[in-house]
């Protein structure tokens, strides 16, 4: 008698351990954040034409000063309505390059470092720009 209580006992524990199948857990939906821009650190900073600011790169954004646009804003908001938000990059240690497309408009920009000092916009008419 003991042993068939025993066993009844083991096989309802087995029974009683099953995996839990209850879906009423809320699934959390985090937002995806998207770093789209990748500056290199030696343009990394605010740059100027005369005494006119044209161009700041962040770590991860691309902003021209004459306006405050902000291209990393412009691409996020892009994204969340469901349209092309992507920036491609070309990065080395002289030259960075990137085309942006935001839906269905895009824009390429060419920079080349000539000093820690002086970039050269070499889309914009090989415009030499300072560091602020």
């Amino acid at each position: 008698m003991k042993q068939l209580f025993l066993i009844a006992l083991i096989a309802i524990s087995f029974i009683n351990c099953s995996g839990n199948d209850d879906d009423s857990t809320p699934q959390q939906n985090n937002p995806i954040t998207t770093q789209y821009f990748h500056p290199p650190a030696w343009i990394q900073g605010s740059w100027k034409v005369g005494n006119t600011s044209y161009y700041k790169f962040t770590n991860d954004d691309f902003i021209y000063v004459m306006n405050g646009t902000s291209y990393k804003a412009i691409l996020t908001q892009t994204a969340a309505s469901n349209q092309t938000a992507k920036v491609d990059e070309i990065i080395n240690d002289t030259d960075y390059n990137f085309t942006i497309t935001a839906g269905a408009s895009s824009g390429s920009y060419k920079f080349h470092k000539i000093s820690s000092t002086q970039i050269q916009w070499v889309n914009g008419n090989n415009i030499i720009l300072d560091k602020e």
